[in-house]
């Protein structure tokens, strides 16, 4: 088994390095010939808490997507792990995948939001398409480097229907999961394999749309939301107005979420949201498809967002496309 990451941002370069240090065969596609190169030349560098730990560019590969579609082919049980942000996943799947789509292959979906997962079958309707959910925080520092901000746990899954809302995770956990599983596990990630990942996906959701907008906006770390009434009283806000959402929608949520996201915010205190990468950074982000999602599905059930409308646009407004 190889596994192919697709995009060696934080989350790559920290599931790949480690994965290959604990020695699974690791494919990195870069998305600039640059960070394969370096990548190549240095190897990959993961600051834990209390150590350094240097990965040997012996350990894996690192090439860039141009050359994705020069290699021997993709194997039955190989995996990929499609790591780039929902802003670009129908490009990347596009590009990159649909060449393949007559095969049938095995894709996990690392994006936050929702509404992706039904695009991505519908381009490729042979592949098999799991769904993960992780609340590891990671920061890249360098084309190589990566901060290990916060560990977390890992939840995958594989998709029974077209569409996400439709609640059909009914496939049974084959060799190759559980074989997956077991080397991630060895790489040091805490990992469960779920056929019910419908309360995850939502509740990853709604800690996102809480955290991730008000760190862009206001250009703090993590753990900064907890340091003012103010931050935490604007975070209660968005929470309460999301869980309004899901109970109209029908979508369970635990009664403890409020003190999971802040438990989240303080284990990844270090952490710089990708939202806020991505302001900093001068890049699209993902909140069309985090706030925007809770907005959208309020306005399903006749339920006023305002407060997740507002900080939709406001960030939203942060970027200027070109021309």
């Amino acid at each position: 088994m190889t596994i192919h990451i697709i995009g060696a941002g934080s989350l790559g370069l920290l599931y790949g390095g480690r994965l290959a240090a604990s020695g699974s065969n690791v494919v990195l596609w870069c998305r600039s010939t640059e960070q394969a190169e370096q990548l190549r030349l240095n190897g990959i560098t993961i600051e834990e808490k209390d150590e350094v730990i240097q990965i040997s560019s012996e350990l894996f590969q690192a090439k860039s997507i141009t050359e994705f579609h020069d290699q021997s082919g993709l194997g039955e049980n190989d995996f990929i792990f499609m790591m780039v942000k929902q802003t670009g996943i129908e490009t990347a799947v596009r590009e990159i995948l649909t060449p393949y789509s007559c095969m049938k292959r095995k894709l996990i979906c690392f994006q936050n939001g929702t509404g992706h997962i039904e695009q991505i079958q519908r381009m490729l309707p042979n592949w098999s398409l799991f769904v993960a959910i992780t609340t590891e925080g990671a920061k890249r520092v360098g084309e190589t480097e990566v901060i290990h901000a916060g560990a977390g746990s890992t939840w995958i899954g594989q998709t029974g229907t077209s569409s996400i809302e439709g609640k059909q995770f009914c496939h049974e956990t084959g060799q190759s999961e559980k074989a997956l599983a077991a080397s991630l596990k060895r790489a040091g990630f805490e990992v469960f394999l779920s056929n019910d990942l419908d309360g995850m996906i939502y509740r990853k959701l709604l800690m996102n749309a809480v955290i991730n907008p008000l760190t862009a906006l206001w250009r703090i770390p993590n753990g900064a939301l907890l340091e003012s009434e103010e931050r935490i009283a604007f975070m209660r806000e968005l929470y309460e107005e999301g869980i309004t959402v899901y109970t109209a929608c029908g979508i369970p949520w635990e009664s403890d979420l409020w003190e999971q996201i802040l438990k989240v915010c303080q284990s990844t205190s270090r952490n710089t949201s990708s939202m806020l990468k991505d302001v900093l950074e001068g890049r699209t982000t993902e909140v069309t498809s985090i706030n925007g999602s809770i907005v959208r599905m309020g306005e399903s059930k006749g339920v006023p967002t305002p407060a997740h409308r507002l900080i939709w646009k406001l960030i939203e407004g942060i970027h200027v496309k070109e021309a």
